[in-house]
């Protein structure tokens, strides 16, 4: 590791952590020093102010339900432990509800950490990679639909809530009172970016997991998923699935699936 290199890791474990700020005393290697504790600490404060700042941009919303107060102090324990590892600030705070989560405090407010996952989706899908929306016209043009490869477009995003807070999200972004406390039953949501709108939108069960199965890394055949999401749902749920999922416009086209029925060359006598 170069002087520079292990400096700059000195410099961020001090930033980090008081505690591990040695003293002035110069490397051996002949770089610079550190600097003096008090210097420390101005770059510390400025850091950790910038990042409460940052997360307050990303969540307004879970902000105010936590109350101005408290969520500076959640946000500041976040960046104390959690610095960016990259310089761009609108992907900072990824862990941010799974740190919520852990907080004694929220334990009667849990549904907070759900409000901050949808807006960490919203976040997600803005800057993801366009494609091609897969519509019902395209598919039903399509000589064999079964066969064809579908998977969610990059610009989306499932978030799977505890609690039931679709008319708590709505007060939010009318920026109303978020009123009383919110009752536990899980939720699926879809992010879908339009353009340039995002879109969050709760979805039932069964269009949840026919996105998770679309969604699997390998490549699944339309009419492969629908069957086994009609097997645990029934047939007419799988096709209101897919209804929901074009409507919304979450899908696009992959690529066409391997013909099973043909030999393939390395197996053909």
């Amino acid at each position: 590791m170069s002087a520079l290199a292990e400096w700059q890791r000195r410099f961020a474990a001090a930033l980090r952590t008081p505690d591990a700020a040695p003293d002035a005393a110069p490397m051996d290697d002949g770089a610079a020093e550190l600097g003096r504790p008090a210097g420390l600490d101005v770059y510390r404060n400025n850091v950790r102010q910038s990042l409460i700042e940052a997360l307050a941009t990303a969540f307004p919303h879970t902000r105010t339900l936590l109350g101005p107060r408290y969520f500076a102090a959640a946000a500041g324990d976040y960046a104390r432990d959690h610095l960016p590892r990259e310089p761009r600030l609108s992907h900072y705070g990824a862990g941010f509800a799974d740190f919520l989560d852990d907080l004694p405090p929220l334990a009667g407010y849990r549904y907070a950490s759900d409000v901050c996952r949808l807006e960490r989706a919203r976040l997600d899908v803005g800057p993801a990679a366009e494609a091609p929306v897969l519509d019902a016209t395209r598919l039903a043009e399509h000589p064999d639909p079964a066969r064809l490869c579908v998977t969610p477009r990059p610009a989306t995003r499932r978030v799977r809530c505890r609690f039931a807070v679709g008319a708590l999200w709505q007060r939010l972004e009318r920026s109303e009172a978020p009123g009383e406390s919110v009752a536990a039953g899980e939720e699926d949501w879809l992010a879908v970016r339009r353009g340039e709108q995002v879109l969050l939108t709760p979805v039932d069960a069964v269009t949840a997991a026919l996105y998770g199965r679309l969604r699997a890394p390998r490549d699944t055949a339309l009419g492969d998923a629908l069957a086994a999401v009609a097997e645990a749902h029934g047939e007419t749920a799988a096709g209101e699935a897919l209804g929901t999922l074009l409507g919304l416009g979450a899908l696009c086209e992959r690529h066409a699936a391997p013909d099973d029925d043909e030999p393939n060359e390395e197996a053909a006598p």
